[in-house]
């Protein structure tokens, strides 16, 4: 039997050139499905309001503030986040919009989200945010201080999970008004602020970390921060709510950094082993649709392309006794090469534009299992297509469609192999992965052939 269309994997590394300009900031350190070997960060700034923003003329008053928070650019971008993994968010934004994760879409200080987060109401500096089998499945990202700035936060347990996603401006149930900042509730954000960084500075495991450590300059700099604490409760005694403001923002600014500077050797050594993981799972993908061509591993195509398939399961069986021993670190090296020199392998491929693949399946099983893998690697791709390019609301209800269509197809395909019926089950699977396929480029990302 022979086949020719182009593997989904190299669509992946389409889809990633096509998104580089737009999320540069995002994926400087991993995915944004995954927590690299450092953590996953996004840039948060403040911008105007418009259109691509979920509470922009929802009939709110005002809209909420008219300034939002900007994710690497985008006003109020959605994200996809993976329990178990580590973002940073580095704000950029200034004293009067405090950044701070919450369960509710309103903002303005309500229903903080504690469990780990790490610098809520930071107006500059890092806030840090590991999901757990305790987060909800959906939070935001708002501003202390005002309302309806932020955005929508879907956290899921896979990487390739496609969230059931919520309408973010109807998500409040209440219309807020947006109301002056008056004397009142500015001393209530400030007591709130000083019994955060009361608790933070004073009895977090990041502060004990530091006190514990031989770091000088991140010692001296919490005690600073200290100090700030203590000196703003004064200017509150007195009543200079707004110099005590200032005093207690610097004070949680001053921590962050100090934080940052002895970091957890067990978080570190969880991040490592994260970053393994994934990158195991997707070197294996990879090495599976390189091997599916004609003669892959022959001297000819390993000159061609500079990898052979034999090399890389060599460097997999490293990797292996790498772990064995607890050196995520120096597993996680030789796997980046790996990818790398797998990614550079099936771009070479691409180039020719008229692989063949010669697949000569002695079973019905043998082309399901087959055709299995090649839908698993579209499903990937069109999670991987939605998180990068940020296709329009008009666009995602289609997509969403399409991708709930292909995952009835796929259950029904999955029902008949388990049954032996495999020449239903290849109808069915090949099915789902055209729907995929349809939501891939309805997302943006036009695939050779189609």
């Amino acid at each position: 039997m022979t086949l020719k269309f182009p593997c989904a994997m190299t669509w992946l590394l389409i889809a990633l050139t096509i998104s580089t300009n737009t999320l540069s900031a995002s994926t400087q350190s991993g995915n944004p499905d995954g927590g690299g070997g450092e953590s996953q960060r996004f840039v948060v700034t403040l911008v105007e309001k418009d259109e691509r923003h979920p509470w922009f003329g929802k009939g709110y008053v005002g809209r909420g503030h008219e300034i939002a928070f900007a994710v690497d650019g985008v006003p109020g971008r959605e994200l996809k986040l993976v329990r178990g993994q580590t973002y940073e968010f580095d704000i950029r934004s200034d004293p009067m919009h405090d950044f701070y994760l919450s369960t509710s879409p309103v903002g303005r200080g309500r229903n903080i989200l504690v469990k780990g987060v790490d610098g809520n109401y930071t107006y500059e500096g890092i806030v840090t945010f590991r999901p757990s089998a305790d987060t909800p499945d959906v939070v935001f990202y708002q501003c202390q201080n005002h309302t309806y700035m932020g955005g929508t936060i879907y956290i899921v347990d896979r990487p390739d999970q496609v969230p059931q996603r919520i309408d973010a401006g109807e998500a409040s149930g209440e219309v807020i008004k947006e109301p002056e900042m008056d004397a009142e509730t500015l001393i209530k954000n400030v007591k709130n602020k000083i019994a955060f960084a009361m608790l933070s500075i004073r009895s977090s495991s990041a502060a004990k970390r530091i006190k514990q450590s031989d770091n000088q300059e991140a010692q001296s700099m919490l005690r600073r921060a200290d100090d700030l604490i203590a000196e703003a409760q004064s200017a509150l005694k007195v009543g200079d709510a707004a110099k005590a403001k200032e005093l207690i923002d610097d004070a949680i600014r001053t921590s962050s950094i100090s934080f940052q500077l002895v970091p957890d050797p067990e978080e570190a050594q969880r991040k490592a082993k994260a970053e393994y993981e994934k990158l195991l799972r997707s070197v294996d993908s990879s090495l599976l649709s390189y091997q599916s061509y004609r003669n892959v591993d022959s001297p000819a195509i390993s000159k061609a392309t500079g990898v052979s398939a034999t090399r890389i399961q060599e460097d997999l069986a490293k990797a292996e006794r790498l772990v064995s021993d607890e050196d995520f670190e120096a597993a996680v090296r030789i796997l980046q090469q790996a990818q790398n020199s797998l990614d550079n392998a099936l771009a070479t491929l691409l180039d020719a534009q008229t692989i063949k693949y010669e697949l000569n399946f002695a079973t019905p099983e043998d082309e399901y299992r087959y055709e299995r893998r090649r839908n698993q690697e579209y499903g990937r791709l069109l999670s991987t297509v939605i998180e990068k390019l940020n296709p329009p609301k008009n666009k995602m209800s289609m997509i969403n469609m399409l991708s709930e269509q292909g995952d009835r197809l796929r259950k029904n395909a999955e029902d008949g192999a388990s049954k032996g019926e495999f020449e239903f089950a290849i109808e069915n699977i090949q099915n789902s992965t055209s729907r995929y396929q349809q939501a891939i480029q309805m997302a943006g990302v036009q695939l050779f052939g189609r």
